[in-house]
C-alpha cells in the first residue's frame, strides 16, 4: 500500500512539474497596448514597418516610403515590437507616441 501511495504522489509531482516546464506561449502574440477613445480622435497616427530602434527613438517607414522619427518613454503604452513588425503608432504633434500597436502582416 505504501509503494502505491508513493507511487501516486511521485506522479503528481512529476505532473505539475512537467506543467512548469512547459513552452510558454508565444510573448509576441501577445497585445497588449489598446489606445483610449481620446487618443483615437486627438492623435495623430503613424503606420509602417519598424525600422531601427534607439534609446528611446523608434524609426517607423511609412507606407509612402517616408521614415518618421518618433519618441517612447515609460508613459508609451506598447505591444511588444521588433525590428521588422508592422505597427501603428498614436503620436502627439511633437512626435511623442502615446500608444503603440504592432499590426498583423
Amino acid at each position: 500500500m505504501g509503494k502505491v501511495v508513493a507511487a501516486m504522489i511521485f506522479s503528481i509531482v512529476a505532473l505539475f512539474g512537467a506543467a512548469a516546464y512547459a513552452p510558454a506561449a508565444d510573448p509576441m502574440s501577445q497585445k497588449e497596448a489598446t489606445p483610449d477613445l481620446k487618443e483615437r480622435l486627438t492623435k495623430d497616427t503613424v503606420k509602417g514597418t519598424l525600422m531601427k530602434t534607439e534609446g528611446e527613438y523608434y524609426w517607423i517607414k511609412d507606407d509612402d516610403g517616408k521614415e518618421v522619427r518618433v519618441h517612447v518613454d515609460t508613459s508609451t503604452k506598447m505591444d511588444k515590437v521588433v525590428k521588422g513588425d508592422r505597427v501603428k503608432a498614436y503620436i502627439t504633434d511633437k512626435g511623442h507616441v502615446t500608444t503603440m500597436q504592432r499590426q498583423e502582416k
